[in-house]
Parts: C-alpha cells; sequence; structure tokens
C-alpha cells in the first residue's frame, strides 16, 4: 500500500476517533401528563435541515441521544395515541444534559384539520407485528352495532366475526387469543373467550400483536390483544352518548333500541391522583322478522361499569387500580326464524374484577411492576320449560333442553423487571419477568331430552342423559420468561427470547423460543423489514377439560316404521400423557413511510399447529377404530377421549395502507388473502354428539379474501371544523358451512359449501356544534346502504322443502347517534 494512502487512512481513523470523543449526550425521560412513564416513544433531535438524529424511550421512558457537538438543538416527541411534541428549544452542554419531555394523552378533540407533515408511522426497533385501533377510530368510524367494544374489533384487519358473534383473530378460535386490560388477563375463567363489556368511550386503544410476539406474552396462537382505557387528568372531563331513548315500529311503535353511554374523568388529588369512569348500557327489544306477533321480540338489556384511578406515590413509583362490573340478561336467546319463542331460554351473565399494579421507575431506566387481580364470572340459561326439544327439516320446536348454572374464577399475579441499558457488541435492553393463574369453574347442568325428526314425520332418533351434571374443576398455570431486546447495529434490531409454561391439567412444561429482527437499511428510517418465529401454546380450558365430569348423551334409534333400536352412551373420558398444543408462527413483513403520515405495509404469516386439544374415539372391548390425523371422524355413541390429535392450519398475506392527520382523522385500506383448515372442524360434545366421516376442512370462520375500508374524514364541501364524513366498506367471502341430512349426520366433507359473499357499505355524516355552551355532535347515516341480503343462516337439512334457502338478511338501518362533549373551552 503506499505510504501517501496509509497517512490518509490514519488520520480519517484520527478524524473518526476525535469525531466520537467529541459527542455529547442529552438524556432524559419521556412521560404522559401524569408524569406516568411513556415507552417506544421517538424522539427526534436536530438542529437544522439535516437528518435528525432519533432515539426511542425505553420502558420507564428513558432515553439517550448521541449529538455531534454542544450546541442548541430543537426536539420532536411523538407516540402513537399521544399529542405529538414539537421543536422543543434545548441547550446540550459539553458535559451532557438531562431533560423530561411531557407528551398529553390524545383525546377526541372537537375540532382539527391540520395537515402537515406527520411523524412517522414506523417504529424502526420494534420486531413484534402490533395492530392498533384507536379510541378515536373506535368511536368515530360506523361499524355496525357501533356501541359494542366487541363489534369494533371487526375494524382489525385480519380479525372476523362469525355469525354467531364469535371473534376470531389471524385464523384462531376465540378462545386462542388472550385478551388483557390494562396488563391484566381478563380471558372469561371458563372457556377463555372474550365476554367482558367495556363501555367504547372509556378506551384509549387495541393493540394487537398476532405474530413475532415477545416472550411476555403468552396462552393464546391468535395472539394477544391489549385493552388500554383512558387515564383521568387534572382537568374535569365528561361525556355522554345516546342518552335519549328512541323509537321504532317494528311490531308497533315502542322504545327502540336504546345504547346509552358516560364516562366522567378528572382529579382525586390534582397533580397527585386521577380517575377515569365509563359506564355502558344497551337495551335491545330484539326484534325477529318471520314470528307471529307477541313471539318476535328477544328483549335484552346490559350495564357496565369500570373505575379506573391512578396514585403518583412518589415521583417514580405509580400505583394504578381498576374496578370492573358488569351485567347482561337476555329474555328469549336463541329465538329466530327457525326457532321460536317456546325453543329459547333466559340467559344472564354477571362479571367483576378487581385489580392492582404498581409501576416503580429509576431515572436511569430501570422499571419493576407488578399486579395482582381476581376476576369472578356467573352464568346462567333457563329454558321456557321442560317439554322434549324437537329437531326437524323445518326447524325446532319444543323447549330447550339445557339449564345450567356456571361460575368461574381466577386470581392472577405477574411481575416485569427491565434492568437499565446494557452496552455490550451493541445495547441491550433485557427483561424478564412471570405470572401465575389460580382458577376455579363450578357448574350445574340439568337436561331433559331431545329428539330428531325426519321427513317422514317420525322419530329418527331421541337422546336423554344420564348423570349428576354437578361438578368442579380447578387449575394452576404459571410462566416465565427473558428476553434481550439487542440492537448490534443502528439500525438493526434483534429480539431474543425464551418463555416457560407450566399447567396442572396437563402436568408439564412447555419451553417456547421466540427470536424476531426488524431492519431499517435507509438513513430516514422510513423503510422496514421484519421477520420473526414464535412458539406458542394455548391455554387449557376449564370447559373442555371438564367434559368427563359432565353428564352423558344416551341415544336411542329408530327404525322407518317407528321401532326403538338399542340405547347407545356417548362416554367422554380424561386424557393421559398430554402435551402441550404446539403452534409455530413464522412471520415476515415490510412497512414504508409514505410521508404525510401515510403508512403501508405488506405482511406474511405461516401459523402450523400440532398436539391440540381434542376428543377422539377409542376402542371398546373386540372394535377396532382407525383415527387418521388428517381426518378425525364421529358418530353417535362410543368412548371418546381427550388427545393431541388435532391439527391446524393458517396463512396469511396482509396488505394495508393507513394515514392520519390532523388530531384525528384518517382513513384506512387492507386486503387479507388467507386460508384456515383444521382435521377437527367440528368436536363432539355433550350437548351435541355428532355424525361426522370427514373432519378435515376450511374452519367456519374461514375467509379467503376479505376487502376493508375505513375512514372518518373533514367535509371540505362545508366548514370542514365542523362537519365531518365517516365510512366503512367490507367485503369479504362468505362462511363456509355444512350440508347434513335428516337425522344430523354430516353429508359429505365438512364446510363444503359457503354463503353467498358479504358486503356492508355503512355511511354517516356528523355536526359538531356548541349550544348555550356546550360542546355537542349530531350523527345520521346508514348502514349496509346498498341493502345487500348478506344472510345469517341457511337450511342445510337435505331433503327438506326448503332445502338450500338462506335466512336473516341484514336489511339497510338507518342510525342516528347525539354525543355530548361537556363545556366548550
Amino acid at each position: 500500500m503506499p505510504r501517501s494512502q496509509i497517512v490518509r487512512l490514519s488520520l480519517a481513523g484520527f478524524a473518526a476517533i476525535f469525531s466520537a470523543s467529541a459527542q455529547v449526550s442529552l438524556t432524559g425521560r419521556v412521560v404522559d401528563q401524569n408524569d406516568a412513564p411513556v415507552a417506544n416513544a421517538r424522539v427526534s433531535v436536530h438542529r437544522g435541515p439535516e437528518i435528525p438524529v432519533v432515539a426511542y424511550s425505553g420502558p420507564s421512558g428513558a432515553f439517550e441521544v448521541r449529538l455531534p457537538a454542544p450546541d442548541s438543538y430543537l426536539i420532536e416527541v411523538d407516540r402513537t395515541g399521544y399529542f405529538a411534541l414539537k421543536d422543543r428549544s434545548v441547550q446540550v452542554a459539553a458535559q451532557g444534559s438531562e431533560v423530561t419531555l411531557v407528551i398529553n394523552e390524545q383525546d377526541e378533540v372537537f375540532q382539527s384539520v391540520t395537515v402537515g407533515e406527520q411523524p412517522s408511522p414506523i417504529d424502526p426497533e420494534q420486531t413484534e407485528r402490533e395492530q392498533r385501533l384507536s379510541g378515536t377510530e373506535i368511536n368515530d368510524i360506523p361499524y355496525s352495532a357501533a356501541h359494542s367494544l366487541r363489534s369494533s374489533m371487526d375494524l382489525i384487519p385480519g380479525v372476523i366475526q362469525d355469525p354467531s358473534g364469535g371473534l376470531h383473530f389471524h385464523g384462531g378460535a376465540e378462545y386462542q387469543t388472550r385478551y388483557t386490560l390494562n396488563g391484566f388477563d381478563i380471558s372469561d375463567p371458563i372457556d377463555g373467550r372474550f365476554h367482558t363489556l367495556l363501555a367504547v368511550e372509556g378506551v384509549r386503544s387495541l393493540d394487537l400483536y398476532p405474530a413475532g410476539e415477545s416472550p411476555a406474552s403468552g396462552r393464546g396462537s391468535g395472539g394477544t390483544l391489549n385493552i388500554e382505557t383512558d387515564d383521568g387528568t387534572d382537568q374535569l372531563r365528561y361525556t355522554a352518548t345516546n342518552f335519549i331513548p328512541g323509537l321504532t315500529t317494528n311490531g308497533g311503535v315502542r322504545i327502540g333500541d336504546w345504547t346509552p353511554r358516560a364516562g366522567i374523568s378528572g382529579p382525586i388529588v390534582k397533580g397527585r391522583a386521577w380517575f377515569s369512569d365509563s359506564f355502558n348500557g344497551e337495551f335491545n327489544n330484539g326484534y325477529v322478522t318471520g314470528l307471529p306477533a307477541g313471539q318476535n321480540f328477544n328483549a335484552s338489556w346490559t350495564a357496565g361499569n369500570l373505575l379506573h384511578t391512578q396514585v403518583n406515590v412518589t415521583s417514580s413509583n405509580i400505583l394504578y387500580a381498576d374496578l370492573l362490573t358488569n351485567f347482561m340478561h337476555q329474555d328469549h336467546f336463541g329465538l329466530g326464524p327457525l326457532d321460536p319463542i317456546e325453543t329459547s331460554r333466559g340467559v344472564s351473565d354477571h362479571e367483576w374484577l378487581v385489580s392492582v399494579k404498581d409501576q416503580q421507575s429509576w431515572y436511569g431506566g430501570a422499571t419493576l411492576e407488578f399486579g395482582f387481580a381476581v376476576q369472578s364470572v356467573y352464568r346462567k340459561q333457563v329454558p321456557e320449560g321442560t317439554e322434549p326439544y324437537i329437531i326437524s327439516p323445518e326447524g325446532r320446536s319444543g323447549n330447550y333442553f339445557v339449564d345450567s348454572r356456571q361460575n368461574g374464577r381466577r386470581s392472577q399475579l405477574f411481575a416485569n423487571f427491565f434492568p437499565r441499558v446494557v452496552h455490550f457488541w451493541g445495547t441491550h435492553q433485557f427483561q424478564v419477568g412471570g405470572d401465575a393463574q389460580r382458577l376455579d369453574y363450578d357448574a350445574q347442568f340439568q337436561r331433559t331430552s331431545f329428539e330428531i325428526v325426519g321427513l317422514n314425520g317420525l322419530p329418527a332418533s331421541s337422546t336423554a342423559f344420564r348423570g349428576s351434571g354437578d361438578f368442579s374443576r380447578p387449575n394452576t398455570a404459571a410462566a416465565s420468561y427473558l428476553n434481550d431486546h439487542w440492537q448490534p447495529l443502528k439500525h438493526l434490531t434483534v429480539d431474543l427470547g425464551v418463555r416457560q409454561e407450566w399447567d396442572e391439567l396437563v402436568g408439564r412444561v412447555a419451553i417456547q423460543p421466540r427470536a424476531g429482527f426488524a431492519w431499517a437499511p435507509f438513513p430516514r428510517l422510513r423503510t422496514k423489514i421484519t421477520g420473526g418465529f414464535a412458539m406458542v401454546a394455548d391455554a387449557t380450558d376449564l370447559a373442555l377439560f371438564s367434559r368427563p365430569l359432565d353428564q352423558q348423551p344416551v341415544t336411542t334409534f329408530y327404525s322407518s316404521t317407528g321401532v326403538p333400536q338399542t340405547p347407545v352412551v356417548t362416554t367422554f373420558i380424561p386424557g393421559h400423557d398430554l402435551r402441550f398444543p404446539r403452534y409455530d408462527k413464522w412471520s415476515a413483513g415490510l412497512e414504508h413511510d409514505f410521508g404525510h403520515g401515510i403508512g403501508g405495509s405488506a405482511q406474511y404469516l405461516r401459523k402450523r399447529g400440532r398436539d391440540g386439544f381434542v376428543y377422539s374415539p377409542v376402542a371398546g372391548e373386540g372394535e377396532a377404530v382407525n383415527v387418521q390425523q388428517q381426518a378425525l371422524s364421529y358418530g353417535f355413541g362410543g368412548t371418546y377421549e381427550l388427545s393431541n390429535l388435532r391439527r391446524d392450519a393458517y396463512d396469511e398475506v396482509a396488505f394495508t395502507l393507513k394515514q392520519t392527520f390532523g388530531e384525528q382523522y384518517g382513513w384506512m385500506a387492507s386486503y387479507v388473502h388467507s386460508r384456515a383448515v383444521s382435521n377437527a372442524v367440528l368436536d363432539a360434545s355433550v350437548d351435541q354428539p355428532l355424525q361426522v366421516l370427514d373432519n378435515f376442512g376450511p374452519v367456519p370462520w374461514d375467509v379467503p379474501n376479505r376487502l376493508l375500508a375505513w375512514g372518518y374524514l373533514p367535509l371540505k364541501p362545508l366548514d370542514p371544523k365542523k362537519w365531518a364524513i365517516a365510512f366503512l366498506v367490507d367485503y369479504r367471502t362468505g362462511f363456509p358451512y355444512s350440508i347434513t341430512d335428516p337425522l344430523g349426520n354430516v353429508a359429505g366433507a365438512v364446510d363444503s359449501n359457503r354463503y353467498p359473499a358479504n358486503f356492508d357499505f355503512n355511511l354517516a355524516v356528523e355536526r359538531r356544534f356548541v349550544f348555550r355552551g356546550y360542546r355537542f355532535a349530531i350523527r345520521g347515516g346508514a348502514n349496509n346502504l346498498t341493502a345487500h341480503r348478506n344472510p345469517t343462516a341457511v337450511n342445510n337439512v337435505i331433503g327438506a322443502p326448503h332445502f338450500m334457502t338462506f335466512y336473516g338478511y341484514e336489511g339497510r338501518h338507518f342510525v342516528l347517534r347525539i354525543r355530548f362533549f361537556g363545556k366548550a373551552k
């Protein structure tokens, strides 16, 4: 090498060393208006037109930025769900400086049309796939049943609600998603589903993590849905929605559906303690078409309340507490065109939750949090009488056959610790923690009988039940985890972790590795490439494991002339040598910031499940049963043992574009192509013995194609500060269903037919105004504006006079909403 080149390289090396030594450090914390730390906030520091230096806050809100020299700089802070902090001036000294940056939580603003340069929607250091729905989006988009938080989840691409109202996140059954409220597990302790009622006005955000999960998340192969609620502030705020009941002319003039909600928040002690309380109510007259007058109403009511409090014990120690109560009653559950009033049953649900969480942060970056909660649920159903329940090709008659009381309880404890950042081959933010749960399930089931009638009008089979139906089942589960959030290079982030699960019902320990990366290859951090692998286990289902303790069906078949045959008994027995269900999830993604608040993404998810829980047939004495893992089969009678023979597969490709502007306006458009199949589409239960020979096929919520778009935009032909337009467009493939014969046997492959495609177009116009010093908003619009039929039921019995006739057409619905926002500023 020539001497001149050696000299140049040496000088360049000395210059780089000198430049690095000349750098100064700006450290600090990002907190909200109540001094709570804000994690994952983007801190940008600049002093001119050059590319800003960017850092992200850690779990305690701490951040560190290395700057080229002492000088006066401008700081910007942005985080989804918070108002951005713009161009705050700070003087950085040669020995370094410290600063505390405060950003305020977003709430619904009265008028905002600012359209300027927006913060980047991409977090280049986040390896998890996050789908976020803000509280303003939940309240502004005109989805069906807009008072229901459960219905709002349909606004997330990849989330589907089936005809029975069941929620399905990225191909999973409802119980395969873990639901949390402010960090606490609120999945139903009996069946793992989401039954909690919450007012949409009290929700700050829904955050879904369907892939690339941190090992802090577990017990849900469908992902983790975290519900964050609003905090109080030093300013007293109150809202009310739909506080005036409407009228309906269905079946005569009467009070129509009424969905009152109210919220109030403010200080308990200014600057020290705050509260936020939200109430959710609903009265639904439940009008059903196709039934005689006086027997076509299914009235129901719900009431729920959540009280959330925060107390700053010290500047670094914060205590949170929640009290949740829910009540629900429905007079004639199951009422429909093929199910008259005598076949329905009254149902009631109660739930309460008490939780306390303590969070301790240190300025250097360490954070410790731990929480304790108790949740209790009670569920009751009472049929209209004790007459036999009749199932015929033309519908049902008689009285429903199940009378039940169920109680579930969960006590939970968790702890998470984030030590200070470690500098070694890059930076490392470690996280360690664990949780434990104690669950209890008590039930009392009393069943009468049901009868299946053939096309000739004679009984084909009748089923009675034996056993007491009174039982209890406890369970204990525990988990621990470790994760390293590692940045080996400036724009490369790697998460490496492991989670350990133990469950009393399984009696085993499951080790679940997790890995993910995020790489922003360009200096302006506008493009991010992600990938990851996660091994996840589902929570055990107390209702499923309790099936052997319940009553057992005894079925008698009849000849074509009505002569009874020898009864057969369907028996469920516990499994042995069970393993945790294992779901391997591979994911990859590309995200890009197009500027002006527009973000786009392309995501791929591959999920393969094995060792899933399912009851499979057991050979009796002198019998041979061939159980293929690809297609489990069932029949009336016999013994079924809980096994690990279930296999599931899900593939998804998703494309999304989203823009936010102003302080609450925005739109989203997405297309999801997916495939969800299982070898155990139908699972025999005590209440529904099955006859199915080919049980492999698409699951009932499989939707190969879905196009979803929604938005809330200023109405510019009018005054954009007062008028807005909201819309929702939702197209999807129809759900699959099976064909059965008059005896209830599945004919052919399961779920081999589909409903017609579903299409909804909802449109609403909103006017905001001030009346006598108070703020109001009135909205009028229509759901299913095109009156697309969108059926929800079908006569699927071969040979029935109305075979393949669809029912439950949605029709066009006109919607009126009035909201009260309190005093005008």
